[in-house]
């Protein structure tokens, strides 16, 4: 039997789980490796995030009690492999869902979702996975990482404990990459130039690769680096802390 305090629920982003269900996988390796049972339940599809940006409260109303209902009754850790989606939940779970859940309830939930470096670094108390990624690697922290769920450097220790890895950062890129759905829509042309910018300084600081704890981030800047055939990959930080 598994001891409680070995498992945890795992929720994979929407965005992760359409177009990019081998970091999924890469999650899971991860956190079974550290010794964790993971539990993960395919009902609730979406944290309602983006939905609750567009103003439509009621259906992100509706998925935010899905997820509770799912996962919130248990009091375990709740592992995101996003900073956007956890953040979320952390802030605006207990105001949005204060009408179908108690106070204590809310409070329970919000309390255990973490970002996986986070969950990894702060709360297993673990800063080096033993893993190997040969590459120079620039680390992109997003806006999320910032101000929605600020996790101080959990990302930037596990990357710069990688074997083989050439951690590259740049403290004064402090930009949005555009992937915002509402402002990338309405305003296409600026959003493009946002990301450009971006990838131009990860480009010159002459990274392979950039990862980031936001998957959102990734597609917008793996779309531009497409389009305008700049040779860099991306790549989720949790394929590289699965290791080559």
């Amino acid at each position: 039997m598994t001891e409680q305090s070995n498992i945890v629920n795992v929720f994979i982003p929407c965005q992760m789980d359409m177009f990019q269900p081998n970091s999924a996988y890469s999650v899971m390796t991860v956190l079974e490796r550290l010794g964790l049972h993971c539990q993960y339940f395919d009902t609730p599809t979406c944290c309602g995030r983006r939905f609750h940006w567009e103003g439509e409260i009621e259906c992100a109303k509706r998925l935010g009690i899905e997820m509770l209902d799912t996962f919130g009754r248990n009091k375990l850790p709740f592992i995101v492999p996003d900073c956007g989606c956890a953040g979320y939940m952390k802030k605006y779970y207990r105001q949005l869902l204060e009408n179908s859940f108690s106070p204590p309830e809310l409070r329970t939930f919000t309390q255990h979702v973490y970002e996986m470096c986070d969950y990894i670094v702060n709360v297993k108390h673990i800063e080096c996975l033993d893993n190997t990624f040969s590459h120079r690697v620039f680390y992109f922290q997003s806006c999320s990482a910032r101000n929605l769920y600020p996790q101080n450097d959990a990302p930037e220790i596990l990357l710069r404990n990688t074997r083989g890895l050439d951690l590259l950062t740049d403290p004064d890129l402090q930009g949005c990459c555009g992937a915002n759905g509402r402002f990338a829509m309405a305003n296409p042309a600026a959003a493009e130039a946002m990301t450009g910018e971006i990838v131009q300084r990860i480009y010159n600081k002459g990274a392979e690769y950039v990862t980031s704890t936001d998957i959102h981030c990734l597609q917008m800047i793996d779309a531009y680096k497409e389009a305008h055939d700049v040779g860099i990959e991306v790549i989720h930080i949790a394929d590289i802390l699965k290791g080559q």
